[in-house]
């Protein structure tokens, strides 16, 4: 991100647990490490009928619970000062009209937007959509992106079909379908281990390995996601992006380059063998 640029972040799906147990965390690490642009603000979207006081205190909570790195009082409340909360329902335009309204008043010529929907696949088309209406897609005063979580669909048609209507408004370099396990640092290792390793790359091949068992040992139970999991199933949270990603780092030949279009076609391959 451009350090010099006014450059919101708007969260969809803010009061719900990706936000609180993931994002934020990140978000603050971000903050703390100044990787984020001096003008910055993060504003949750969601249904529950947050103020902004009260959105910061569930933060905090989290942060204090999911945080892998130590941080003070001031140090959050910094952070904290650029957090802002909206209820709204996704389907109504004039909420989303709102929204614009909210950042417009902060930006200053030119300015970047972040849409991150962590939201059900269900919502993706009519959140778009509605950002769309609102004109808050355009790039004529800054560059505008929208990260879609997953899963991406439930099944090959709906995945087409959704990702039809959401290039009805998006172009592809403004789309980034996410897969959180890829940040983790043990996944990100795994090229390296392979690919940068003189001693394992030239004996990872079907001669020397016997067999490959991946296995995700999640200490995290159900909690509070029990709606999510009735409409979506472990085998679409977990198997069909996760454990799959994990299946094609560790089967892929090496990339001409470690840039995402490299590694993707490779990836390609995998799946198509």
């Amino acid at each position: 991100m451009e350090k010099d640029v006014t450059t919101t972040i708007v969260i969809f799906g803010a009061s719900g647990d990706l936000t609180k147990r993931k994002l934020m965390p990140s978000l603050f690490n971000l903050y703390l490490k100044d990787r984020l642009p001096t003008t910055f603000r993060i504003v949750g979207f969601g249904g529950t009928a947050f103020t902004d006081d009260a959105f910061r205190e569930q933060l905090l909570a989290g942060a204090r619970q999911f945080a892998n790195f130590k941080f003070t009082d001031e140090q959050w409340a910094g952070f904290a000062a650029r957090l802002h909360y909206l209820a709204g329902k996704y389907a109504e335009a004039p909420d989303l009209q709102h929204l614009n309204e909210l950042i417009a008043g902060w930006e200053s010529d030119s300015a970047n937007r972040l849409y991150y929907l962590a939201v059900p696949p269900k919502l993706f088309p009519v959140i778009i959509s509605n950002l769309d209406a609102t004109d808050q897609l355009g790039e004529d005063r800054g560059w505008r992106r929208v990260v879609l979580e997953k899963p991406f669909g439930t099944d090959l048609a709906s995945a087409v079909e959704l990702n039809q209507q959401v290039h009805k408004a998006l172009h592809e370099n403004q789309i980034f379908r996410i897969d959180h396990y890829l940040g983790k640092e043990t996944i990100q290792n795994i090229l390296f281990t392979r690919f940068a390793n003189t001693i394992f790359e030239p004996i990872w091949n079907r001669t020397y390995i016997d067999h490959v068992q991946i296995t995700v040992s999640e200490q995290v139970g159900l909690e509070h996601r029990a709606g999510f999991y009735d409409g979506v199933g472990v085998l679409r949270d977990m198997f069909q992006n996760h454990l799959m990603q994990l299946l094609m780092l560790v089967a892929m030949e090496p990339p001409a380059s470690f840039e995402a279009s490299h590694l993707r076609n490779e990836k390609v391959k995998v799946l198509s063998a």
